[in-house]
């Protein structure tokens, strides 16, 4: 079996957690991977249509910059075309704060009307794709349990407190928004810190952070650093495509976690079992002072979230479930 992968140039977080980080798995299971960037331009695309020629499925990760007539030669060059996904990607205006005019969406119906199958990362973007699409699954992006593995809790709960946040620059303006329930734990634990691990910061009067620059090889250290993982959304179109991969990870490290209760967060999560939903300030504030105060509750609820992420969403079940789909649309 010969699977062709076309790959944003850019190079975001999804393409490797979702891609390149399963290529060995595909490969030690029989499949010739071929890892393609998505070139622009007409010498670009027509090598692209040359190569599906010689492939027996073309799997396009979360582009829709294709036109309509590429995605025909394209799909007369190789029927087989899997279009993956973990971002609202036809809401692209939401994400930068844009009105809605519709042209992401054009573009990502176009896409997938050229597909024999698309897979999502979560349900919401999944019901966007059901009705131009006749297979449509869903796979959260996984984790590789393989490199985070648990921490040790300190139960004697006398050093600093770390509540943590991992993400990039162009969503730090969730944890902000968070800023009232930051500055009340201060008041109440003299230990606590906010840790931002990322490729900016931002400060909030009155709250210490601990800023560390995100790093590929620092990450599983920064992870099994807190106390507590957080994850704060808004419950607008864009935030309801997240798939919740910065769940996954605190969980995977054996951080306990409190989110908002939108889109993914509200699976990933057993409210009491190994995290809180909270969708106001008070909430916020009540969830996190649980599990600060208490050490042996923070190490009950990390334990049960890294259950959880290996009975459902390690990189081996996500590639064992890839290779199901790559089977079923060769035996078409």
């Amino acid at each position: 079996m010969k699977v062709l992968f076309l790959l944003s140039k850019r190079q975001p977080p999804s393409s490797r957690l979702r891609m390149a980080n399963c290529i060995d798995g595909y490969r030690k299971a029989g499949v010739e991977c071929t890892i393609l960037p998505i070139q622009s331009g007409i010498f670009g695309r027509i090598a692209i249509i040359r190569l599906a020629k010689r492939h027996d499925i073309v799997l396009i990760q979360k582009k829709t910059s294709f036109k309509s007539f590429e995605l025909k030669l394209l799909q007369k060059a190789n029927p087989r075309i899997i279009f993956d996904f973990d971002d609202a990607v036809m809401f692209h205006e939401l994400e930068h704060h844009k009105p809605f005019v519709g042209k992401h969406f054009v573009k990502f119906i176009r896409t997938i009307n050229h597909c024999a199958a698309v897979v999502a990362g979560n349900e919401f973007l999944a019901s966007f794709s059901r009705p131009n699409c006749p297979d449509v699954r869903i796979m959260p992006t996984p984790v590789d349990l393989n490199y985070n593995f648990v921490k040790t809790h300190d139960l004697s709960n006398t050093g600093e407190l770390l509540v943590g946040w991992l993400g990039v620059n162009g969503n730090l303006h969730y944890l902000d928004e968070l800023a009232p329930v930051f500055q009340k734990l201060v008041k109440k634990y003299p230990n606590f810190r906010l840790k931002i691990v990322s490729n900016d910061f931002i400060d909030i009067t009155g709250v210490p952070i601990v800023k560390e620059l995100w790093s590929l090889d620092g990450e599983a250290a920064a992870l099994r650093s807190m106390d507590v993982g957080i994850m704060p959304l808004n419950n607008s179109l864009w935030a309801q495509g997240k798939c919740g991969y910065k769940l996954l990870q605190y969980m995977s490290a054996g951080v306990p976690v409190v989110a908002s209760p939108v889109g993914i967060n509200q699976e990933f999560i057993q409210q009491g079992v190994n995290g809180f939903l909270a969708t106001d300030h008070e909430q916020w504030f009540q969830a996190l002072s649980k599990l600060l105060d208490d050490a042996s509750l923070r190490r009950d609820y990390g334990l049960a979230g890294r259950a959880m992420v290996e009975e459902k969403y390690s990189q081996e079940r996500y590639e064992a479930k890839y290779l199901a789909l790559f089977n079923d649309l060769l035996s078409r």
